[in-house]
């Protein structure tokens, strides 16, 4: 992730925190998770790495948008903690793609992988669902899809990296 993207991880944090509806512990974690972040890619460039399977860092201004989503429900609190679980996870998987052998880290890594995206799946969905007020059977359906086709992006990222070990 380039330096210079980091200040519009700090802008949509702000964003959020201004025009959100996060309760005092969400925005805590959510200004804790974004400092550590920062912190962490600062640190991170100047240790060299391999390649990873899939590079997640780039993606923190994407979940900080989601946050930012969340956070306009008229009640956020419980999907905003299940949001501080991406970031970790993201930086989580970085760290193990810079410090262990490739071979010995794949099932970390798809674990990670597939933790990091299902948190997104269910929560895009559940953003989805309550921003347009669905319930019964089209909440149903819409969490159908969402699982559907989250359950086939995840074993494409899975079969992404045990064929990457096999490399």
């Amino acid at each position: 992730m380039p330096v210079w993207s980091l200040p519009f991880l700090i802008l949509l944090l702000a964003m959020t925190l201004y025009f959100g509806n996060l309760t005092l512990v969400p925005a805590v974690v959510a200004s804790l998770e974004t400092l550590v972040a920062v912190v962490y890619i600062l640190a991170a460039r100047s240790r060299p790495t391999e390649k990873p399977v899939a590079n997640v860092l780039p993606l923190l201004p994407a979940q900080m948008l989601l946050l930012f989503g969340i956070s306009l429900l008229p009640h956020p609190g419980v999907l905003a903690l299940v949001w501080a679980v991406i970031p970790a996870a993201s930086l989580a998987y970085d760290g193990v793609t810079r410090t262990t052998a490739f071979r010995a880290r794949t099932s970390i890594l798809a674990g990670l992988y597939c933790i990091l995206w299902a948190d997104v799946i269910f929560l895009l969905e559940r953003w989805i669902a309550l921003g347009r007020g669905l319930t019964g059977s089209t909440s149903i359906a819409a969490a159908v899809a969402f699982g559907v086709l989250g359950g086939l992006f995840l074993i494409t990222g899975i079969r992404r990296h045990r064929n990457a070990a096999k490399e």
